[in-house]
Parts: structure tokens; C-alpha cells; sequence
């Protein structure tokens, strides 16, 4: 798969000669550019989104029965480097029209071809930071699968790339569109600060494939959906964590796939995930099971049901139960893929920045890569120096001349999200 990048499509801010030379753009008109960029990808409201999906494996396959199935999606190309791993995914999607689907190897080069609004990613994480790359100096919209790319450096090249081009990247953190976790976010609002929160994950897999011989795969696999959830519930990041692995004698993984990892949050608060792929019996669901305990009240939630919410008044708990139960029927709204498609083509026909773009998305997959290196240490690594440290990798290893130096401009990768957030409004 090429790494080339396309020139940029209309409306898509291309660097001049200076430019090119190391100078970023002023601010104002990075802004500016940006702002074009998010205009020219608008989708019209008459009519869904055409949508490319690259990677035709397990996840793309998943992600082809939604965009079928999607009420604001039609599925117009399918492409994969294997031969015959388009048609097989598009024969099992359940599309009225499967002939009127193309297929190809390049998803950057189908999607330019049949004139895609989006690109789905689901491609495995290594080809995330390429294809992405490509997509986005192509002016083409991303929707791309968790990790947001393979290493936190390129994470980072990613957040450089978003911002020199202006176009819309999303990583889709499905979990964040439960319902309930939105409610659980809600009574932390109103009921906080919090003191320590809790997510404990249990569910005996043996997976095939590359988690097999994965580094740390619970993490890696498992934790951010718990990193991000974290985050978005709690209204809080990340400041450092310490962790551990196990690997008992009768795992199939060649790494730990059992891992605790303790979160200290920006507010004080602490987080604490314990995940395994080794224990049998008393499963808990895909969500993980989840305890908040805050100034004013706690709340619990099995991962699949309604939450408890509780305090130490009983009138202002029974108002709580009330208002829950007062909620629509959590399987009678999307969720999970699903609503993240819906909330990425909704942000492109509004032009504003979709949930889960790249920026806030940063600091989860940062959460897990310094879990990863607490376990590998053995001792409490701190997110800003580790977020330092890959931001001069990803300058060494950067090859866009503007996007390199758009990253050596940056006095630290924490005040590049904060800018951000506070331009959010």
C-alpha cells in the first residue's frame, strides 16, 4: 500500500513554496483553511453519505452491514489488498445492489474513483497512519477504527496532518454512544467530583489472529474502550499511571492479556481498570462493569443494563431512578458503529468538529501506550513527558515537510489539545 500523498482535492489548504521549506502557516490561516476544508466536505442532507470502507476483514465486514443497514450511509466501494476479500464482505452485507458496489486494492484511490464522502478505516492498526494520511491530503473525510494508529507517534503525526489539511478525522470510540454511559456522564455532571471510578472486564476469549502474539493485547485491544469511556464520563484526563501484566501458565496469548492499571486524573480522582481474557465463569459484558463513587452519590452500571444511581438522600436516589427509568429503551437507540457513523455524517452536513475527532481522541490512546510502558517498566509513568518524547519521534520520522514543521512549532503536545478544546468552545 502506498504511503504517497495525493495532491490536495478543492477547497483543501495546499502549502506553498515557502511552506514547504519548514515555515508553518500562520494560525489565523491554518484556521481559515481549516475552515474551507470542513465546508468543501459538507454533505448535503437530501441524500446519504457515499461511503467507502477500506480493509475487508472481520471489522470491515462489521462496518459494511451498518453502512447497509444506516439510515444516513449507502455503501459505494469496498477495497482490500487481498483478491476476492471485497466481494466476499460485499456478498455478506446484505446490499440490495451488490453490482453497483465497486471493490479495488487502494481505498484512497476507490474513494477518489466513485466519489466517496467518507472513508471508512477498519484496516489493521498499522495501516491506519498511511491510509489516513493519504485520505486526508485527498480533501476525503475519515472514519477511522480504534487505535487510532499503531504507536503514539504517529498518533501525533496524525493530529499534525488533521490540522494542516483542515479535513475531518474521527476514531470511532463506539462506547461513548451508549446511552447509558451518556446518563452515567450526566449524574457525574451533577453529582461530582469524583473520587475513584472503576471498570473491572472479564470474558474468557481465545481469539485467532494477530492479539495472539500481540503486545499486551488487553490493553491494547480492551482498554482503550475503558480509557476513553473513562475520560468522557468523568470529564477528566489523564496525568500518569502505574500498571502490571499477567500471563498465567494456561494463556493462548503469547503476552499478558490480564492487566490492572491505576489512572491518576487531572481533578485528583483515580481510575482503576482491571481487564482479562484468562478467567472463566462470571463473564461481565463487552462494556465492563462500572462503579463511580462521587462527592454527592455512587453509581454502578453492569455494562448492558440500566445504571444504579444512588446518593445519600433518598428522595434526590428515588428522583434518580425515576429519571432513568423515564429514559428511552437503550435498544431502541443506535449505538456502538452505528451511532458513530451517524455522528460523523451529522457533523459533516452541520461543518462542526464530529465527537471523537482526532485531537480529543489523543489522550486515550495515550492513556493505554503509557499503561504499556508502566507495565514494561515496572514503575509510574507520567502522560506528559511520554506524550514529549513521542512528539520528537514523530518529528524525526515525519516525511510531509509542513507537517513536520507544524510539530517542531509546538511548544508541547498538552497545550496543542487545550488550544484545541478551548477553540471548541
Amino acid at each position: 500500500m502506498s504511503s504517497e500523498v495525493l495532491t490536495h482535492a478543492p477547497g483543501v489548504h495546499t502549502p506553498g513554496a515557502d511552506e514547504a521549506l519548514g515555515t508553518p502557516a500562520p494560525g489565523e490561516a491554518r484556521a481559515e483553511a481549516q475552515a474551507r476544508a470542513r465546508q468543501a466536505a459538507r454533505i448535503p442532507a437530501d441524500r446519504p453519505a457515499r461511503v467507502v470502507i477500506v480493509g475487508a476483514g472481520l471489522m470491515g465486514d462489521w462496518w459494511a452491514r451498518e453502512v447497509v443497514d444506516s439510515p444516513v450511509a449507502e455503501l459505494v466501494g469496498i477495497a482490500d489488498l487481498v483478491d476476492g476479500a471485497p466481494q466476499r464482505v460485499i456478498a455478506g452485507c446484505g446490499a440490495a445492489d451488490p453490482a453497483s458496489i465497486a471493490v479495488g486494492a487502494d481505498g484512497v484511490d476507490l474513494a477518489l474513483e466513485v466519489g466517496a464522502d467518507i472513508l471508512i478505516n477498519p484496516t489493521v492498526p498499522v495501516a491506519h497512519h498511511p491510509v489516513t494520511v493519504r485520505a486526508l491530503h485527498a480533501g476525503i473525510p475519515v472514519l477511522g477504527e480504534k487505535p487510532v494508529t499503531e504507536t503514539l507517534p504517529e498518533a501525533i503525526s496524525l493530529v499534525a496532518h488533521a490540522e494542516i489539511t483542515g479535513v475531518p478525522f474521527m476514531v470511532s470510540q463506539s462506547r461513548r454512544f451508549f446511552p447509558q454511559v451518556r446518563q452515567l456522564r450526566q449524574f457525574v455532571a451533577d453529582h461530582g467530583p469524583t473520587v475513584i471510578t472503576s471498570a473491572f472486564f472479564s470474558l474468557f476469549e481465545e481469539h485467532e489472529g494477530y492479539r495472539r502474539h500481540q503486545l499486551h493485547p488487553m490493553l491494547r485491544d480492551m482498554g482503550i474502550h475503558a480509557f476513553d469511556t473513562a475520560r468522557y464520563v468523568l470529564g477528566t484526563d489523564p496525568v500518569a499511571v502505574t500498571a502490571r501484566g499477567a500471563r498465567p501458565e494456561w494463556s493462548v496469548y503469547d503476552h499478558d492479556a490480564t492487566v490492572t492499571a491505576t489512572f491518576e486524573m487531572s481533578d485528583g480522582s483515580l481510575f482503576v481498570y482491571n481487564g482479562t481474557w484468562n478467567a472463566r465463569g462470571a463473564t461481565t459484558w463487552w462494556n465492563s462493569e462500572w462503579r463511580i463513587g462521587a462527592q454527592h452519590g455512587t453509581a454502578t452500571w453492569d455494562g448492558s443494563g440500566l445504571p444504579v444511581l444512588t446518593t445519600a438522600d433518598e428522595e434526590e436516589t428515588a428522583r434518580l431512578q425515576a429519571w432513568i427509568a423515564e429514559q428511552p429503551d437503550p435498544d431502541s437507540q443506535p449505538d456502538q458503529i452505528a451511532a458513530s457513523l451517524i455522528e460523523f455524517v451529522t457533523a459533516l452536513r452541520e461543518a462542526r468538529t464530529p465527537m471523537c475527532e482526532v485531537h480529543e481522541n489523543l489522550l486515550s490512546f495515550a492513556m493505554v501506550e503509557a499503561a504499556v510502558a508502566a507495565v514494561d517498566h515496572g514503575t509510574r509513568i507520567e502522560i506528559d513527558p511520554l506524550l514529549e518524547e513521542a512528539k520528537e519521534q514523530a518529528i524525526a520520522a515525519e516525511t510531509h515537510p509542513e507537517a513536520r514543521a507544524l510539530m517542531q512549532s509546538w511548544t508541547s503536545v498538552r497545550d496543542v489539545l487545550d488550544a484545541w478544546q478551548e477553540a471548541q468552545g
